[in-house]
């Protein structure tokens, strides 16, 4: 595969630069380009302010914070921020914002040696702290001070272990020793920022990495092991957590059902019913259940769903003359039968049964 800037971003650092500015990819992009990963998500630096990139591009959709424009064109999105110097954080967000017409200056204030790679519309880059080096030896180098630059905006810590895992890279020593000793600031960073980053974090198989910077008991997480699934509700749902972290609402659903079956202990025919092949895959994998058995299991199934049970609750009603939650638990009490292959599901069986009941 042949990575090029696209012809759409190129018109937006073109059209800059029309206009008497400079305008620089930079950060992901650049860093994903060396690397030769594809990506959808744009930075582009310039020292055009906020109301000058507004008479170029015309009002944004998104309000302008911190000196960041944000651009929608076609899948590509691209942020345009004005090069600055961030002089004051609060809860990892910065409160205190100078512009600069100085590429330096805003090179000084990103995180990792990595990130703070430019390249202009040829695809040239401009190095300013070695990052080539540091990607092309597999390192996560901080720029500055680590202990400051954590202390500064603590959320680095847990970006520098998602940067590691994903990329399959190694902490610079200095800033591993940084990480252990500012872990603490990690309390002063909201949970939401958090989470977002510990999902990354543990898709990518870095459950390892936080336990051995010591990071599991400042994150409120009280497992020493979990097994990796290729499912974010799974690997949640292995997790025991002391602090409240937010969860979207069809993830915190999965991740309860495969709980359930976690706390079964093993894989059941009814778990299977119930949960569905997939949740009761991911559950399975987890308690190394064997999937081929899982899969002859789901072969194996007498009925899918209600819809199955050759009565239909009226008429198993009109046998049983039941009604309300009595009648709701005769009909759980005839599907587990059919399912465990200890009724047919077949109309004189079922009504022989009830009646018997």
């Amino acid at each position: 595969m042949i990575f090029l800037i696209p012809s759409e971003v190129k018109n937006v650092l073109i059209q800059i630069e029309s206009n008497g500015f400079e305008a620089y990819l930079v950060g992901g992009f650049v860093r994903d380009f060396i690397l030769k990963r594809g990506t959808n998500d744009f930075d582009i630096a310039t020292n055009a302010l906020p109301k000058d990139l507004i008479k170029i591009f015309g009002p944004s959709k998104r309000e302008v914070q911190y000196g960041s424009y944000h651009l929608k064109i076609d899948n590509y999105t691209i942020d345009i921020t004005t090069y600055r110097k961030e002089s004051l954080y609060e809860k990892g967000k910065p409160v205190s914002i100078v512009y600069s017409s100085n590429m330096i200056m805003d090179a000084e204030r990103r995180d990792f040696t990595m990130n703070a790679m430019y390249m202009n519309k040829n695809e040239e880059i401009i190095d300013l702290y070695d990052g080539m080096k540091d990607l092309k030896r597999k390192k996560i180098v901080m720029i500055g001070n680590p202990s400051v630059r954590l202390r500064e905006d603590p959320i680095r810590i847990l970006r520098a272990v998602r940067f590691a895992t994903s990329y399959g890279f190694k902490l610079d020593t200095s800033l591993m020793n940084a990480i252990k000793k500012e872990k603490k600031h990690l309390d002063e960073v909201p949970l939401p920022k958090i989470k977002k980053e510990l999902d990354a974090i543990l898709l990518a198989g870095g459950f390892n990495l936080l336990k051995q910077l010591n990071l599991l008991n400042e994150l409120g997480i009280l497992n020493k092991k979990i097994v990796y699934v290729e499912d974010l509700a799974g690997l949640w749902a292995q997790i025991k957590t002391t602090k409240n972290y937010p969860q979207e609402k069809t993830l915190k659903m999965r991740q309860k059902n495969i709980e359930k079956q976690l706390n079964c202990g093993t894989i059941s025919m009814l778990n299977l019913y119930h949960f569905g092949f997939y949740e009761t895959r991911i559950a399975a994998m987890i308690l190394h259940f064997p999937i081929k058995r899982l899969e002859k299991m789901e072969k194996n199934l007498v009925i899918h769903s209600r819809k199955d049970i050759v009565l239909t609750p009226l008429e198993i009603a009109e046998v049983s003359h039941l009604k309300g939650k009595d009648l709701g638990l005769l009909i759980d009490e005839i599907e587990e039968m059919i399912l465990l292959k200890k009724l047919p599901n077949e109309k004189e069986g079922i009504q022989k049964y009830i009646m018997e009941r």
